[in-house]
């Protein structure tokens, strides 16, 4: 069994949602849960559960909601990796494996998250930290919240939350994407306006963004708040902040990125061009000269040999899906065919709107749209490529669903941007590997995406706003929610194959717009 507290309280048994009842047994079940593997008096869940006035049935009550959720959590004779809910005086222990509950998976990644920055090792950091806050389904606990359940133990897990935030941003400000995390940080700092530490990493993304008023707009802002609202002046370290910007400190300079440098051996050759070692380089087939650039200690130049790596940098569209699934004990094979149907679906989704299949990593399958042509519509048939993945692992697609062992959670980004385009030697062109600023904003987006959305980035809606309608609102930081195709109904996007701009042919009389909900 999974445990989530990082949301509204949910169990799920291999994947499937157990129900849990009324208020009363799903708080004590969470109330256990938040102090797992330690006892909790009897009195305690009592306070926890009754904040006011406790009624005289209340212990009767409580009795009678430990007995359903042993019925809930008991499992066959000699199965393992349940939890057991046991009597231990004065009160009860609910045994489980911390790996089985979301919140104790979220306190070790940002405990692992937060030594890691302190040492300096930032991409690791970041990596972690990306995984830990993708945990979060919401406001936790967001169900007994509403049902006016609310205890300390949120605001300590919502303050845990945000230094992981300001762990998370200043590992990546450290590896220089300044550019790929502004609109996250305005959007947190603009929520959590009393955290400085916030605010001294928005004015450093700013300015190295090349937006140096904005960042000492920034700073005045925060400092009249401060002044009004509490009296206080903004710190030393926000201050200095200020002066070095004002006087544009180096410090302040992001750091220089890391070079591609190509590391294939170099052959030996004579004069003549010949290969000691028995290959012909002076005379290259067809099949050796890919369209492409190879980085040689930073430096571009045109592919000269097959077993050189060649790397093409330009604008892409970037469709990331992770694919998992859900639950526990899953036979290696079933899961191994799981797999190969989720990257038929992908495979056969891309081709239909033009697009290719790039390098898949595991569980995350990714197309690609601007290869080996960039078009002006790459963005729009991207995030209709995604839509038709989505429907298609839902069951509602054009085409045949996948097969496989059980549900799986499928999250969805779209991103558009720079890239550089890495192909190995007896790679085919057709699956290169993704690196650059690009790819790390859909990683980035993908671990934030909800579950059963098309998320994309601001640079994808400006691009497909045209074609592509989004849920109005500000902009948040797990991305834009892409809703439905503008002008056709639930499912047409994917009934033909698609190029660049072939799909646009629209009838003289657009069919009207669906609704959100009958698309999500």
């Amino acid at each position: 069994m999974d445990f989530h507290l990082l949301g509204p309280l949910e169990v799920l048994d291999d994947g499937a949602p157990v129900p849990l009842g009324g208020v009363i047994k799903r708080g004590a079940l969470a109330h256990l849960l938040i102090h797992a593997n330690s006892v909790v008096a009897t009195s305690r869940l009592l306070a926890a559960l009754w904040p006011g006035d406790t009624p005289l049935t209340a212990r009767k009550m409580l009795q009678n909601a430990v007995r359903d959720l042993r019925r809930t959590l008991s499992c066959e004779p000699g199965s393992e990796g349940r939890a057991v809910l046991v009597t231990d005086a004065p009160g009860y222990r609910l045994r489980v494996d911390p790996d089985a509950v979301d919140l104790l998976r979220f306190r070790r990644a940002v405990e692992r998250g937060h030594a890691e920055v302190a040492v300096g090792s930032y991409e690791s950091a970041a990596r972690v930290l990306r995984e830990a806050l993708g945990l979060w389904r919401g406001p936790a606990l967001a169900d007994l919240v509403e049902d006016g359940l609310v205890w300390p133990e949120l605001t300590a897990w919502e303050n845990s939350r945000l230094n992981a935030l300001e762990d998370l941003f200043e590992a990546e400000l450290a590896c220089g994407r300044h550019h790929a995390v502004l609109g996250e940080l305005q959007a947190v700092a603009a929520a959590e306006p009393t955290r400085e530490r916030l605010s001294c990493q928005l004015m450093l993304a700013l300015y190295r963004c090349g937006r140096q008023t904005e960042a000492l707009a920034a700073y005045r802002h925060r400092r009249v708040e401060l002044v009004e609202r509490y009296g206080l002046e903004p710190t030393r370290e926000m201050q200095k902040l200020e002066r070095a910007i004002l006087a544009h400190a180096p410090e302040l300079d992001p750091p220089s990125p890391p070079a591609l440098v190509d590391v294939t051996p170099l052959p030996r050759t004579d004069l003549s061009g010949t290969d000691l070692s028995g290959t012909d380089t002076a005379r290259e087939t067809p099949a050796q000269s890919r369209a492409g650039l190879i980085a040689v200690g930073g430096r571009a130049t045109r592919p000269r040999r097959l077993n050189e790596s060649t790397v093409e940098h330009k604008r892409i569209s970037l469709v990331w899906v992770r694919h998992a699934l859900e639950g526990h004990g899953h036979d290696p094979s079933s899961v191994q065919e799981a797999l190969r149907e989720a990257e038929r679906v992908v495979r056969e989704e891309a081709a239909r709107f033009g697009g290719t299949m790039a390098h898949a990593a595991g569980p995350v399958l990714s197309a690609l749209f601007g290869h080996p042509e960039t078009s002006e519509d790459d963005a729009a048939r991207a995030v209709r490529a995604a839509f038709a993945m989505r429907d298609r692992f839902a069951g509602r697609g054009a085409g045949p669903a996948p097969m496989g062992p059980g549900p799986a959670c499928l999250h969805v980004a779209v991103v558009t941007g720079d890239a550089y385009l890495l192909f190995r030697p007896g790679e085919p062109d057709t699956a290169p590997r993704v690196m650059g600023e690009a790819a790390d904003r859909c990683f980035r987006m993908l671990a934030l995406a909800p579950q059963g959305q098309v998320r994309v980035c601001e640079v994808t809606r400006r691009a497909s706003e045209p074609d592509i309608a989004y849920r109005v609102g500000p902009e948040p930081p797990d991305g834009w929610e892409a809703v439905q195709v503008r002008g056709q109904r639930h499912g047409a996007e994917g009934r033909r194959t698609a190029g660049p701009r072939d799909w646009t042919a629209r009838p003289a009389q657009e069919p009207e717009e669906i609704p959100a909900h009958a698309v999500l």
